[in-house]
């Protein structure tokens, strides 16, 4: 299961809650027994090893225009259709 965060704005005090993802509780201060709201915190994310990006988006991964080659967007330009 799951860590919330939540937070009392009465008091100040933030505490974590276990809970499923698609439970909705009321979840009450421990000290002073209010409302508390859930916290959204960012997850971190570690890219490790030598690159996804590296290896996915390297260079020769798209093919190469042929010298004098135009691209479709041109051909149709000179030709007069938009």
């Amino acid at each position: 299961m799951p860590v919330y965060d939540y937070h009392c704005d009465a008091c100040g005090h933030t505490f974590e809650v276990f809970h499923g993802v698609d439970e909705r509780p009321e979840v009450k201060c421990d000290k002073c027994g209010r409302p508390a709201r859930k916290l959204f915190r960012p997850v971190p994310i570690i890219f490790k090893g030598s690159g996804w990006h590296v290896t996915d988006y390297g260079r020769g991964s798209y093919p190469k225009k042929r010298e004098g080659e135009k691209s479709e967007t041109s051909k149709k330009s000179e030709e007069g259709e938009e």
